[in-house]
């Protein structure tokens, strides 16, 4: 089990958007996890309207891995494709965080995720809260096969790079996640609904609050010598 995350939430200019998921798959994602210690990468499209459209995940070793020399040198030497690419992005929230919590080994087809902005006095507490009642409850509902709880570190998620500068408009930040895996979308659904997470998190003070669910497009796995 990986001890970091990188997630990227957006939405893409409609002209762009075929060549854009092309480029997803064909160059991006496989150059992300072709860095020691960026071990899975996986890519997401909302279910139902709304913005942030699309969403990927990358299970990281821990934060060092955002530090790598390999990582940093593709931030600041974009592929060709990626310079034409980073104009297209909408609505972009980059996070590069620590994994709070993990409850289960399985990675779900379908991902519900919930970002939120504590007050500082109430970071731990609501972290606690989360990681007590609100998710390790969800343990056993029928469908679910992982529940995590991500904390970004805003240095690193802020990084500013070469690829940054090419995005349109200042990236967006999401100080904290609280993720729920599963088989399918009734079944995510359904826990986030019982998890009373969003609601939880209104009272104890959080500032935006943003929920979405999302199915998997794809996924990429480390390849191993040997294997």
């Amino acid at each position: 089990m990986t001890d970091g995350v990188m997630a990227v939430w957006g939405d893409v200019a409609p002209s762009a958007e075929a060549e854009f998921n092309e480029w997803y798959f064909r160059q991006h994602v496989p150059e992300r996890v072709g860095v020691a210690g960026w071990r899975i990468g996986r890519r997401f499209k909302k279910i139902g309207r709304g913005r942030h459209r699309y969403l990927a995940v990358y299970d990281v070793d821990g934060l060092d891995s955002f530090a790598h020399p390999v990582y940093r040198r593709s931030l600041d030497n974009p592929t060709e494709w990626t310079q034409r690419m980073m104009p297209a992005f909408r609505n972009f929230i980059r996070a590069a965080c620590r994994v709070r919590l993990t409850v289960g080994e399985v990675a779900g087809g379908v991902i519900a995720t919930v970002r939120y902005a504590p007050p500082e006095a109430a970071r731990e507490p609501i972290a606690r809260w989360l990681g007590g009642d609100a998710l390790h409850g969800l343990r056993d509902h029928p469908g679910i096969t992982r529940l995590q709880l991500w904390e970004a570190d805003r240095g690193q998620s802020l990084v500013a790079t070469k690829e940054q500068a090419i995005r349109t408009g200042a990236d967006g930040e999401a100080p904290f996640t609280a993720v729920i895996e599963g088989t399918d979308r009734a079944a995510v659904a359904a826990a986030l609904a019982a998890s009373g997470i969003e609601v939880g998190l209104a009272e104890r003070g959080a500032v935006d609050v943003q929920a979405g669910l999302y199915q998997l497009l794809f996924s990429l796995t480390e390849q191993r010598p040997g294997m």
